[in-house]
């Protein structure tokens, strides 16, 4: 039994020792399909490894920046960049025009303090003006002695002095008006305060008053410096003026329709204008008119 035993442990060795060799011998599945290095290599796959490696260059992990405390905080930069030696210590921002004169700073517009800071204002205008009128007065005697060939130079002169005395009196006769319309609302304003003080309540002038006001006393000065003639001078002028104005906004005559007399009227008819009425006080419509168009005309006999 011992024998058969060692016997059948020889035989399984044996055919063990076989079959790992027929393994060995044959070909494996490795070895029948090649690898990625052993197959030949095309420009794709080396594009596709070129980005491969680009890609793990980029992705290297970066030094993880602290945070900043605010969106306005300064943001940190490498130390390995060298840091110029022209720094910008204040930003210029471009150049924004302003006007003073609206500015928060300048305040509010106050016209007594306007008067008071700018009186030598009118000083100059009034001296201005007499400096212009001495200069056309002078021109216009220099026109008059000139020569052909400076006549048209020395009328433009002229013109131009003209226009500019124009503009000086006007600037003149609006500080004495401003000054006289200022004058009386500081009265009005005083008295009021006086007022206020004994106990009264408050109470504040309307626009149709204050035109009143200020119209009596551009008045009141003219007839100071003028006396009545002045003011009635004056008072002619506005009306004369203000009829203007109405004149120019009045709506146009109708085309074919003329009122040459206030008792006769003339009304078109196509071509021919018929008039009714005349100034002999005679009353003629319609039916009459055609009524002596058909009527032959008779000549009258000449004595």
């Amino acid at each position: 039994m011992l024998r058969k035993a060692q016997r059948a442990l020889s035989q399984s060795r044996a055919l063990s020792d076989s079959e790992s060799e027929s393994e060995s011998d044959a070909p494996s599945e490795e070895d029948a399909y090649p690898t990625d290095d052993e197959r030949p290599r095309s420009s794709t796959d080396k594009d596709k490894d070129k980005d491969k490696e680009r890609l793990d260059k980029h992705s290297k992990p970066r030094k993880d920046l602290a945070k900043r405390s605010s969106k306005h905080a300064p943001t940190e930069i490498t130390s390995k960049r060298p840091v110029t030696r022209r720094r910008t210590v204040v930003e210029s921002k471009a150049p924004i025009p302003r006007d003073p004169r609206f500015l928060h700073i300048t305040g509010t517009y106050d016209p007594q303090k306007f008067k008071s800071h700018y009186t030598f204002l009118s000083t100059l205008h009034t001296s201005e003006l007499s400096t212009l009128r001495s200069n056309l007065s002078l021109a216009r005697k220099l026109l008059l002695n000139s020569p052909k060939e400076l006549r048209a130079a020395r009328e433009r002169e002229v013109g131009r002095l003209e226009l500019a005395v124009k503009r000086a009196e006007s600037s003149v006769n609006r500080d004495k008006r401003e000054k006289v319309e200022m004058e009386a609302l500081d009265r009005v304003g005083r008295e009021e305060r006086e007022k206020r003080k004994k106990g009264k309540a408050g109470w504040w002038m309307k626009s149709a008053e204050k035109k009143e006001l200020l119209m009596k006393a551009r008045y009141d000065a003219i007839a100071s410096s003028g006396g009545k003639r002045a003011v009635k001078k004056a008072i002619e002028k506005k009306q004369k003026k203000q009829s203007q104005k109405e004149k120019r906004s009045r709506p146009f005559p109708a085309p074919g329709r003329t009122h040459s007399n206030p008792n006769d009227a003339s009304i078109s008819t196509g071509s021919n204008n018929i008039n009714i009425g005349s100034g002999s006080g005679q009353k003629r419509t319609r039916s009459t008119l055609d009524e002596e168009r058909t009527q032959p005309s008779k000549k009258r006999r000449k004595f």
